[in-house]
């Protein structure tokens, strides 16, 4: 990585992404230099600004900057083939339902005849107590084979945020069609049905996007459509009825060199009791790409038909699920097929949202993420570690991690 003072023009203008003490830190000194506060993040001391290249060696001196990261590029994991163009205009009929081959493949509708399909209401309201939080390029809000169950949405794009959260490259909406489609009479069917779900659009028509963006991506995600972490005040967010945070964080993208401020961003959703859970990557790698190789996150990898890994899968993820030829929901209410560990990623975070559905549904506490070395079925990793098929080498291998999910024994090992 390039030293922060030679990076950039003198004249140019440069987003940074700084770790702070908020109490002494002051968004004037950063407009004293001709720069401005993008944002700043209530989960974690980290703040988002711009100023001109020739400040950026006294924007490090000013009173509560404790680290200052340069900006970088993040992007979506599928497997680039003859992607379908989007802009076609809208499907003149929809096709029948189908069930998708790794939704099938998972095992996720044998769940769904015991009454868990990722909606539970506890207090009454109408309202769902697990969501899916997905950060992406968006999604078709109108499809309808999606649409029933979109909850909320935003767009972080460049730092700014607004409602417009829609789809222009595909991407996100194929990731939530895994994850959600309607079990209804057209099109496919998501590993959660009947989960609701939040769209943070992070990624641009082209499906890339800045770690700046992404680091106020997760912060939003937390808060919600009510824009506050925890509204009662009692240190629980997830499955709380009184608080709008996720229960799960599903990233279909990655880059490498995050700025530690990105960790320290993961890190406070995930002790909040947030499941987080993202793509390993497309290059055939020996590690996962990043966010995934963070030990907080679930490192999806992706098999085939035949539950072989393909060789663009990134080895050593933490487990493994259907990422080739899937068929999910596109923008102009159509529908296509895509690889990539892109696809394998919403398998394993609609799983996780019914194993959390179905201990709500059951008078139960939801459980913990859990680590990467979980074995028994006290945190969500374990489950999945322990009920994965293991399709490699005796425990875990590099190819599969600890194997190919189930849902259907995930959720019957939570409600044991």
């Amino acid at each position: 990585m390039m030293p922060l003072t030679t990076a950039y023009a003198a004249s140019s203008s440069v987003t940074l992404i700084l770790r702070i003490d908020k109490a002494q830190f002051n968004s004037r000194a950063v407009e004293a230099l001709g720069g401005k506060l993008i944002y700043v993040a209530d989960l974690a001391p980290v703040a988002i600004v711009s100023v001109p290249g020739k400040a950026v060696g006294l924007l490090k001196k000013l009173p509560g900057v404790l680290h200052v990261s340069m900006d970088g590029e993040v992007k979506t994991l599928e497997v680039k083939v003859n992607a379908p163009p989007v802009g076609r205009g809208p499907a003149k009929s929809q096709p029948a339902e189908t069930l998708p081959w790794g939704v099938d493949y998972i095992d996720a509708e044998k769940v769904w005849p015991l009454g868990i399909n990722g909606f539970v209401d506890v207090n009454g309201d109408g309202d769902s107590e697990i969501e899916v939080a997905i950060i992406d390029t968006g999604v078709d809000r109108d499809h309808p084979d999606l649409a029933a169950n979109i909850k909320w949405g935003i767009s972080v794009l460049n730092g700014r945020i607004t409602e417009n959260f829609d789809d222009i490259n595909g991407h996100g909406t194929h990731v939530a069609g895994t994850i959600a489609a309607l079990d209804n009479d057209i099109g496919v069917v998501g590993v959660a049905p009947g989960v609701e779900v939040y769209m943070i659009k992070a990624l641009n028509n082209g499906g890339m996007g800045q770690w700046s963006d992404l680091i106020i991506a997760i912060d939003m995600a937390v808060k919600g459509p009510d824009g506050v972490i925890d509204a009662d005040g009692d240190g629980v967010i997830v499955g709380d009825p009184e608080d709008d945070a996720p229960e799960v964080i599903s990233m279909s993208l990655g880059g490498p060199d995050p700025p530690p401020e990105l960790h320290d961003i993961i890190k406070a959703a995930y002790d909040y009791g947030i499941v987080i859970v993202a793509a390993a990557g497309n290059e055939g790698a020996d590690t996962p790409s990043y966010p995934a190789a963070y030990p907080e996150v679930i490192a999806v990898g992706a098999v085939d038909e035949n539950g072989t890994v393909p060789d663009w899968s990134n080895r050593n993820p933490e487990v493994a699920a259907p990422g080739v030829d899937i068929l999910s929901t596109y923008p102009d209410d159509t529908y296509e097929t895509l690889s990539g560990t892109s696809m394998a990623t919403p398998h394993v975070s609609g799983t996780v949202a019914l194993i959390q559905a179905a201990r709500l549904a059951n008078g139960l506490p939801l459980l913990p993420p859990g680590t990467e070395t979980d074995m028994d079925t006290s945190t969500i990793r374990g489950i999945l570690h322990v009920t994965a098929v293991d399709a490699g080498a005796v425990g875990y291998d590099e190819l599969y991690g600890y194997g190919i999910i189930n849902a259907y024994e995930a959720v019957n090992a939570a409600l044991q």
